[in-house]
């Protein structure tokens, strides 16, 4: 069967290309996935214009796949991670966090699984990286990992919140000692004023027993 390609199908040919093909791989793959179309003769012109419309659209999508690769070719992307002891990492760089930071860094939209990494990045340092952007456009970039800046929560936050909360919690315990000492002035009072109160009534005992005796 002669069918007109309306798309770009691996090892048979471009959009546009009109092939002689079996007809079953055109009835049962071609003609409903729509990759093609029967090339009669009434249908040819409309066919082909068809196939010239496949065409530009995918001279577009080629044109920005390649001028993509080309603006990340060369490019550094740079990754904080925290670092434990020799430079390891906790954990590891993915191709996940390595698209996010294209995101962020470049404005580069790419999925995960079209990046390629040349090793597993455990360690701080440069790694080689690939990005398949389709249509056969490939650019290839550095993946710089280096360690977390220290901030609010980083190990020097962590001391100063420590430093906060052993402040905060020293004020209770100075209130807690004045009032207890506060207490202890009250108390030794009241017992100084006991015991004054018991000198006087003996002295007055006393003073009353001596003026009944004479």
């Amino acid at each position: 069967m002669k069918v007109i390609l309306t798309q770009a199908v691996p090892g048979l040919g471009e959009a546009g290309a009109v092939k002689e093909v079996a007809d079953g791989y055109a009835r049962n793959y071609l003609l409903p996935r729509k990759l093609a179309m029967t090339a009669t003769r009434g249908s040819m012109k409309q066919a082909l214009a068809q196939a010239e419309v496949y065409t530009r659209r995918a001279q577009k999508v080629t044109s920005a796949a390649q001028q993509a690769a080309a603006a990340l070719e060369g490019k550094v992307v740079k990754i904080r991670a925290r670092v434990g002891s020799e430079n390891r990492l906790y954990g590891s760089v993915t191709a996940a966090d390595i698209a996010e930071a294209l995101h962020v860094q470049y404005g580069i939209e790419l999925d995960r699984r079209k990046i390629e990494v040349e090793e597993v990045i455990h360690r701080t340092g440069s790694y080689a990286a690939t990005a398949d952007f389709g249509q056969g456009a490939t650019g290839k970039f550095t993946v710089e990992v280096a360690p977390e800046v220290q901030g609010a929560h980083g190990k020097a936050g962590q001391v100063a919140g420590a430093t906060m909360e052993s402040a905060e919690g020293s004020e209770p315990v100075q209130a807690q000692d004045e009032v207890a000492t506060s207490d202890v002035a009250v108390d030794d009072t009241a017992t100084d004023e006991a015991d004054a109160a018991a000198d006087d009534a003996a002295t007055d005992d006393s003073e009353a027993g001596d003026t009944a005796q004479g």
